[in-house]
């Protein structure tokens, strides 16, 4: 995790079956100290910090867990909760919006001869962009130790590197 990036995604393979992999999550999840909380969705599982450690940033690890050819690939998402994750991208699509309109309005404001007002909300745009990625990695820094706990976790439990 040194690249600097909003949900970090890596994939493994285990030379274990697919219900083995699954078995000794289960396992692990039980056997933890409540750190950790689980969801099995087959193929999906997600790793969650538990309740009484969860705070608004607190991120969740998603693995997608497919047997291939005896072995079993695993790919991992380490993000925000999924309401948390929703929002932002609801933000992102509005800002993204709020700037093409704005550039529509000035451009028709600029063809008739008007005052091109519209044409601010597309700077508008671009720092709100801004300001909702740098919310996000701040977010990302402060659940950085909740993302190491996640990671080590199925390092641990897969036993990879």
């Amino acid at each position: 995790m040194n690249k600097v990036q909003i949900r970090p995604r890596y994939t493994f393979s285990v030379a274990l079956k697919k219900d083995e992999v699954l078995t000794k999550l289960r396992e692990s999840l039980r056997n933890m100290p409540s750190e950790l909380e689980g969801k099995f969705v087959k193929p999906l599982v997600v790793i969650s910090i538990s309740e009484r450690d969860c705070h608004f940033w607190s991120p969740e690890l998603s693995l997608d867990v497919e047997e291939i050819e005896g072995e079993t690939e695993i790919r991992c998402t380490l993000g925000p909760r999924s309401a948390l994750w929703t929002m932002f991208a609801a933000f992102y699509g509005f800002a993204v919006l709020l700037g093409i309109g704005g550039l529509a309005l000035g451009l028709c404001q600029l063809w008739l001869g008007l005052d091109a007002y519209g044409l601010w909300l597309v700077p508008v745009s671009v720092i709100l962009l801004a300001a909702a990625y740098g919310v996000a990695l701040t977010g990302q820094k402060l659940a950085y130790e909740q993302m190491l706990l996640l990671r080590s976790f199925i390092k641990k439990t897969l036993k990879t590197n």
